[in-house]
């Protein structure tokens, strides 16, 4: 399959998504992503970073590859507008993933409508498969075959509170305030690699708790084995058509008391099989080889 060539682009890439995705595919097509200036904490290389100075490359790449891959929220337009990249005469691909897509009433911006979109559409996330947007669900890829199950029973209790409000980290905060016997670790204000280690020593790592489904941290968590905790919507569940059967998530509508009381329950029992459970679903539904496949077989059908 080498001789398909795909070219990644996003607006920024903030969480890694594009890049891990890259990654992903790099094995098996000739794939490459360009993103916008950002933080580049997931070690994109320089030269991919758009500036004045190599649209012309950027842009050659796109005229040579047969499928542009648009990462985020953010519709073909806006490439043109900011990079002043021509991407049309060919298959475009768009993966949205969250706060700027997402309707409203799911706790996000919304500002872009669907008929900006005029394109193949498909989401990181199954609550973002709107009707009249697209039903196909791509996972969020990570590197977690090879990573061992690290989890070990204790009473260690984490979650990352960026995004605030995005993650409902007041309402997890009033679990943990009814938890006093628990070890409450807050992970935040470090560098990547240190919070990965951090959710890794966790007993269970509370993800977010207000869009619907999990995000890059809670896979970060499950690569791991370590049992995670996130709201998983109605709409994720019935939209995801089977592909949440199995998912180990710890799941609870939102009320402080009973989550409380599940925790306390699963603390005191034997969490061996839902760690296991945990990195299998990671291994199965998230690592680099499923979702290539996935996307290998997306590609050659377009």
């Amino acid at each position: 399959m080498k001789d398909m060539k795909v070219t990644i682009l996003s607006l920024v890439d903030y969480a890694g998504s594009g890049y891990k995705l890259c990654e992903a595919l790099k094995k098996v097509i000739d794939v490459d992503l360009f993103t916008g200036p950002n933080s580049n904490a997931f070690n994109h290389p320089i030269r991919n970073i758009i500036t004045e100075y190599n649209t012309h490359l950027v842009q050659q790449r796109i005229d040579d590859s047969d499928i542009i891959h648009l990462k985020g929220d953010w519709p073909p337009l806006i490439y043109e507008q900011h990079f002043k990249l021509r991407i049309k005469h060919k298959p475009i691909v768009v993966t949205v993933s969250g706060s700027l897509f997402r309707l409203r009433h799911h706790g996000g911006l919304g500002i872009y409508p669907f008929e900006l979109y005029d394109c193949h559409r498909t989401s990181f996330e199954p609550d973002l498969c709107y009707e009249g947007f697209t039903d196909v669900w791509m996972p969020h890829p990570i590197d977690s075959i090879d990573k061992p199950n690290s989890w070990t029973q204790g009473n260690i209790l984490s979650h990352s509170p960026t995004q605030r409000r995005k993650k409902n980290s007041d309402f997890i905060l009033r679990v943990f305030d009814k938890l006093p016997e628990c070890d409450i670790r807050l992970i935040e204000g470090i560098d990547h690699r240190e919070a990965i280690k951090q959710r890794r020593e966790s007993t269970i790592f509370f993800d977010q708790f207000l869009v619907g489904f999990y995000g890059n941290a809670a896979i970060e968590a499950m690569q791991y084995g370590i049992p995670t905790a996130a709201f998983l919507s109605p709409d994720a569940i019935s939209q995801a058509k089977g592909g949440l059967r199995d998912c180990p998530i710890i799941n609870e509508p939102l009320n402080v008391l009973k989550w409380a009381e599940m925790i306390k329950r699963l603390l005191d029992s034997d969490m061996t099989e839902l760690s296991k459970r945990t990195k299998e679903y990671c291994d199965r539904v998230h690592s680099y080889e499923s979702v290539a496949e996935k996307w290998i077989n997306y590609y050659k059908a377009l």
